[in-house]
């Protein structure tokens, strides 16, 4: 279906099917810098509330490209709910609920980026806090309003969440969504990761993974960690000890529990700002379970790997090289 003055104007007003309406969303989620949708937006509703949607979801579909989610084609999850339901659900009776809140406030959007080899701490609106690991990007409201409290990760957050059982905590983070609940929990998923990984120390959390058949929610309690291959879409669930868990938080410990030496690699190069290239492709995949709480450096660290992966670790020029042994 072409996308025309008299269709957009047509769905505003509520005169389209859902299958056309549907269409309308996705042309609307991927153009709204068009000047033809601009103008009708913003004369769809007073000017100060159009604004503050405007912005609202400029804010939103600028931040879904950041995390690289700008080729996730869930026209129904994400795009409809959280980004063209802000002006454009139940387009008939869209005038008559703005003109009975005049003038509100509107939403602003805060970023903030770890750099490397450092970590950071950010207290969110509703008392959630979180602890981001180095190379993380995390992106959120100055305001929870709605009935879904939602942020946005690229990287490693431990997250203590609020608990608020009338508004969910969801966190965005590529093609997975987590849901919690007043919990306590570690999420590494960062972009260019093979892995993304969920331990639950405390609480309730769910997560909504891709599947052939759409999605598949996860459950885990206390204890449970999850990992999710984004290459294969495997899922493997183990246990751990949520007392003796150690995560980034504390003295900088390491947990890799059947990780990839890739992810080993970028792990390490995010921590202690030296990069590492696993440089022979046969060992890129080889799994570990190693653990590092003491403070080690990288030096111990690899050494380490090394030994148990039956690897051979080359610097050169401000470097680290990883090889499979001759």
């Amino acid at each position: 279906m072409d996308i025309t003055r008299n269709i957009l104007q047509a769905y505003l007003d509520g005169k389209l099917s859902e299958e056309e309406s549907l269409q309308v969303q996705l042309f609307l989620a991927d153009h709204m810098e068009d000047p033809m949708v601009q103008e009708l937006l913003e004369s769809q509703f007073d000017s100060d509330r159009s604004e503050a949607d405007v912005s609202a979801m400029r804010a939103l579909i600028s931040t879904r490209r950041k995390l690289g989610m700008d080729n996730d084609r869930r026209p129904f999850y994400w795009l409809a709910a959280a980004v063209v339901a802000l002006l454009l659900a139940i387009p008939a009776s869209l005038s008559i609920g703005y003109k009975m809140h005049k003038d509100p406030a509107p939403v602003a959007w805060h970023e903030l980026t770890v750099p490397i080899s450092d970590t950071r701490e950010v207290l969110l609106p509703d008392g959630t806090l979180l602890k981001l690991n180095a190379g993380s990007r995390v992106t959120w409201p100055d305001s929870f309003d709605g009935e879904k409290r939602e942020v946005f990760l690229d990287g490693e957050v431990l997250a203590s969440v609020a608990r608020d059982p009338e508004r969910p905590f969801i966190i965005h983070t590529g093609e997975v969504d987590v849901r919690v609940h007043g919990t306590t929990f570690d999420l590494k998923s960062y972009r260019d990761a093979t892995m993304l990984e969920v331990v639950l120390l405390e609480g309730s959390v769910s997560l909504r993974l891709p599947s052939g058949e759409g999605r598949r929610e996860v459950r885990l309690t206390p204890g449970d960690i999850v990992q999710f291959d984004h290459r294969s879409g495997a899922v493997s669930m183990n246990k751990v000890v949520p007392e003796n868990f150690k995560t980034f938080a504390d003295n900088g410990s390491f947990s890799f529990i059947n990780t990839p030496l890739e992810d080993i690699a970028s792990d390490l190069s995010r921590s202690f700002g030296t990069p590492i290239v696993v440089a022979d492709s046969k060992v890129a995949s080889q799994r570990f379970l190693a653990f590092f709480t003491n403070g080690e450096d990288l030096d111990q660290i690899l050494r380490l790997l090394a030994r148990n992966g039956n690897l051979r670790v080359v610097r050169s020029d401000g470097r680290v090289y990883l090889y499979g042994k001759k």
